[in-house]
Parts: C-alpha cells; sequence; structure tokens
C-alpha cells in the first residue's frame, strides 16, 4: 500500500477507534451532568487535568520515537519496546508519589484526593497500553489499536451508566475508567505480540538495540517538552480549581470539553502520517516538505469551517447535556476555546516535520516557553476574568506553540510554506460562510440567518438548510481559489478502493 492510502487508512481507523470512545464518554456525560453538578465535574476535571500530566511523564517522551525506531529496525522491535516499558513504569511510579504528597499537603476534601489517587493508578495500565500504541502503528497495525478503544468505549459506557443508577456517582465514572483502561490493555496486547515483532533480543548482526540509559537519552527532550506543554494545556483547571473554586472548575471544563474532544483529529492525523512522514524523511527533505504541505492545507481546509461550526452551535452542545442557568457560562467558555483547534492542528503538522527531521530538541524551549507565558497569562487572568480568561490564556498560548515550530523549522530544510497552506483555507472559509449569509437572507430572509450565527433557535429546516448551502459553496471556493487543485483532486480519486498510489 503506497503511503496516500496507508495515511488514510490509519487515519480513519484511529479516527474511529478514539472518536468511538468520545461518543460514548459524552452520551454517559450527559446522564452524569445533572449529576455531579459543577461541583462534582470540577472534582473529575481537576484529577483528569492532574492525572493527564502524570500520563505524559510516564510516557518519558517515547511515543513517537519509539514508533520511528521500531519503524528504522523493526528486528529490535521487543528490546526498543521492553527499554521503553521500563522507563514508564519508572517514571509513572516517580510521578505517583509526587502527586500523592500534592494532594496531601494541598489540603484536598476526602473526595478530591480519592478520586486524584485512584485515577493516577490507572496510569501505569494507560502508559502501557501507549507502548503498544507505539509498536502498532510503526508495524502499520492500527486496526489492533482501534479494535481496543472501541472495546473499552463499551465497557466504559455501560459499567458507568450502571454504576451511576446503581448510586455511586462520581467514584462509579473513576472505577468505570480503569476498568476501560485494563480492557483496552488485555485486547490489544495478545494482538500486538502475534502479529508484530519478530519479538527477538537480536537482530540478524547481532545488535540488541539501546539500553536504558540510552533510550532515557533519546526521549529526555521529548519528555521536557511534552511535560512543558501538557502542563500549559492542562495547569488552568487546577489553577481555576485553586483561585475561584470547584463549580467554576466544573464550569470551564464543559466548556473546554469541545476543544478537548476535536483535538483529537489533528492529533491522530499525525500519528497516522507520521510512519510515512519518516520514510520520505530518510530519502529526501523536498518529499517530507511536501507532504508537510499537503498534510497542513488538508488539515486547515478540514478544521476551519468546523471551528466555525462549533462556534455557532456552542449553546445547543452546552445545554444539551443540561439545559438551565448552571452550564450557561461554559458557553462563552467554548466560543473562546474553540479557536484554538486550528492554531494545535497546525502545530501538530509542524510537530511531526520536526521529529522527521530529528530535532526534537527545540520541543524543550517550545514547551517551557509555552508553559511559562500559560502560567502567568492564568495567574493575571483568572482572578479578573474567571474561566473567560483562562479560555483566553488557552488561545494565545496555543498561537504561541505554533509559532514556535514554524520558528524552529526554518533552520530546516522541511518547513513547507505556510501562506497558502494556513491562509488559503481561513480566507475560503469566510467567503463561503458570507456568501451563504447572503444567499440565504435574499433567497429566504424567514430563516434569520446573520453573519454572526446559524439560525440555532428557528427549528431544523432553517439550520440544516444554512448549513447545507455552506457544504456546497465551501469546495466550490476552495476550488475557485485554488487552495485545492488538480493534484489534490487526483491525490483523493487515488484512495478510492482499489487504486495503488
Amino acid at each position: 500500500m503506497g503511503a496516500t492510502r496507508s495515511v488514510a487508512k490509519n487515519t480513519i481507523l484511529l479516527t474511529i477507534g478514539l472518536l468511538s470512545g468520545r461518543v460514548f464518554a459524552l452520551f454517559l456525560r450527559k446522564k452524569m451532568t445533572p449529576i455531579l453538578g459543577p461541583e462534582g465535574l470540577g472534582i473529575l476535571f481537576n484529577a483528569i487535568a492532574l492525572t493527564t500530566i502524570l500520563l505524559v511523564v510516564s510516557r518519558f517522551g517515547l511515543g513517537l520515537l519509539l514508533t520511528r525506531e521500531v519503524t528504522k529496525r523493526p528486528a529490535l522491535t521487543l528490546p526498543l519496546f521492553w527499554s521503553a516499558m521500563r522507563l514508564r513504569w519508572l517514571a509513572a511510579l516517580a510521578g505517583y508519589l509526587l502527586v500523592g504528597v500534592l494532594v496531601y499537603v494541598s489540603g484536598y476534601a476526602p473526595l478530591d484526593r480519592t478520586v486524584v489517587l485512584l485515577l493516577a493508578g490507572g496510569v501505569f495500565i494507560e502508559t502501557t497500553s501507549m507502548a503498544c500504541d507505539a509498536v502498532l502503528q510503526a508495524h502499520e497495525r492500527v486496526e489492533y489499536q482501534s479494535l481496543g478503544q472501541v472495546t473499552a468505549a463499551f465497557v466504559y459506557f455501560g459499567l458507568g451508566w450502571w454504576l451511576l443508577d446503581a448510586g455511586h456517582g462520581l467514584l462509579g465514572i473513576v472505577w468505570a475508567t480503569l476498568a476501560s483502561q485494563a480492557v483496552r490493555l488485555a485486547v490489544m496486547s495478545p494482538l500486538m505480540f502475534t502479529r508484530t515483532g519478530p519479538w527477538q533480543w537480536r537482530d540478524d548482526e547481532g545488535e540488541t538495540g539501546p539500553d536504558l540509559a540510552a533510550m532515557a537519552r533519546l526521549g529526555l527532550p521529548l519528555l521536557l517538552a511534552t511535560t512543558f506543554g501538557v502542563i500549559y494545556t492542562k495547569i488552568d483547571t487546577a489553577m481555576i480549581k485553586s483561585m475561584v473554586g470547584n463549580s467554576a472548575a466544573g464550569i470551564y471544563g464543559q466548556g473546554h470539553q469541545a476543544l478537548d474532544v476535536m483535538i483529537l483529529v489533528p492529533g491522530l492525523f499525525g500519528t497516522a502520517i507520521f510512519p510515512a512522514m519518516a520514510r520520505y524523511a530518510r530519502q529526501s527533505a523536498d518529499d517530507a516538505m511536501r507532504l508537510g504541505e499537503r498534510a497542513l492545507r488538508f488539515m486547515t481546509v478540514l478544521i476551519m469551517p468546523l471551528t466555525l461550526f462549533l462556534t455557532f452551535i456552542a449553546g445547543p452542545i452546552i445545554f444539551w447535556f443540561e439545559k438551565g442557568p448552571r452550564f450557561a457560562d461554559s458557553v462563552p467558555v467554548m466560543q473562546i476555546v474553540i479557536w484554538g483547534l486550528p492554531l494545535q492542528a497546525a502545530g501538530v503538522v509542524l510537530s511531526r516535520l520536526l521529529i522527521a527531521a530529528e530535532k526534537e530538541r527545540v520541543f524543550v524551549w517550545i514547551g517551557l516557553i509555552t508553559m511559562l507565558v500559560n502560567i502567568v497569562l492564568n495567574a493575571l487572568l483568572i482572578p479578573r476574568f474567571s474561566y473567560f480568561g483562562a479560555g483566553w490564556a488557552t488561545v494565545v498560548s496555543l498561537a504561541l506553540g505554533f509559532g514556535l515550530h514554524a520558528w524552529f523549522l526554518r533552520g530546516t530544510d522541511f518547513l513547507p510554506g505556510l501562506v497558502r497552506p494556513l491562509m488559503g483555507p481561513a480566507l475560503a472559509t469566510a467567503a463561503a460562510w458570507l456568501a451563504t449569509v447572503g444567499l440565504c437572507r435574499l433567497a429566504v430572509p424567514s430563516w434569520g440567518v446573520t453573519w454572526t450565527s446559524l439560525p440555532v433557535d428557528s427549528g431544523w429546516g432553517p439550520f440544516l438548510g444554512t448549513v447545507a448551502v455552506m457544504v456546497v459553496l465551501y469546495p466550490m471556493v476552495l476550488l475557485g481559489t485554488r487552495v485545492i487543485g488538480k493534484g489534490d483532486l487526483e491525490l483523493l480519486r487515488e484512495l478510492g478502493p482499489g487504486r495503488a498510489e
């Protein structure tokens, strides 16, 4: 299978796997929201933020790097995997002890403390599963990864629903989370061991691969970078809890969830494209750069109208979980933070180009700078503007992160042109929306379409009709402005069944 179809297949499979879990989680969250309320959700979101930081630390920066090394030396899959796992378990243990000290010295209430420590224990399971993910991606066997994710989603939804009905509340959701993590590993790891490899300690030349110290040196730059990065994306919830309270953290987390879910799409695309990008980079920097430019353009073509759409329907999304005033402020929070999605999406592609260029050490500076800026912004904005200030701090930090990725790519041969893949889709989205509004107001003024909103309160007919007009006009604008050209259309046709690259 050629690189084009391989990337498409892997992206689709990974998206199905992870988004299935997110869809089930959304329906379960609809059930839990009125039960837990802002206070309970604040406890849960804070625990998730802290354990997400712990999970990133436990990965030791070896996610994409393990995929890269196994791709380069598949005969050494076993020693590479084992070295990565030992590092991850040691890091997880150290992090768990640190989190335990933190929740006790910070004066957490007993329920807050229990939720954090239980979810932190699941990090040992999840970091093992993510090492399996890296091996499966290197061998382009992501269908087994997706199978584990789909199975875990069923378990989380079914068990979580049952435990909520049984009256276990917040702790029921925590136990359902841990059970789903264990099931994912139980499904995926046997398939990894039987369908990838070879699982041997030495290759044909007698090499045994990197020892623990060498693997630690390999992962250290990305460990620091990803730790800094996750702190600046998750610390805001903990800061809101500390400065304003659990209820404010729940309102902010509810508004932030759309970004947390949708950010998976560029992340999955970046994961799927990386093996092909790594292969291209070994052959020619120009080939990798061209692949990066096209990936960035396709990503932005998808993400820009999606971000605009989510901005317009923020109200219905938030109130679908619970109608009433308790989460009303989550609507503007969502409308602010969702504009970090295009910035994060663009940064994902540039980060893969930096790794393909073997410039992962610069991630330390990218992560450190964005983390410090984000913490300072949150410290200044949260006391005055509460969760709204945290939302703006998130968008500014993501913009800074993208700019730093581009800055550090300047000294390599891997930096693609940025104007066409970024500005082209943005301008095309704006032009298509303006044309949609003008056409709808001229043809059907009763729909009540305005320049700044979809007719979400006018019924399904006007709402779906306006969306349909936008869906038709947007590709026409993309083709008319040459954001998408003949070569891109031919590439898309090659993704059809039975076509080779």
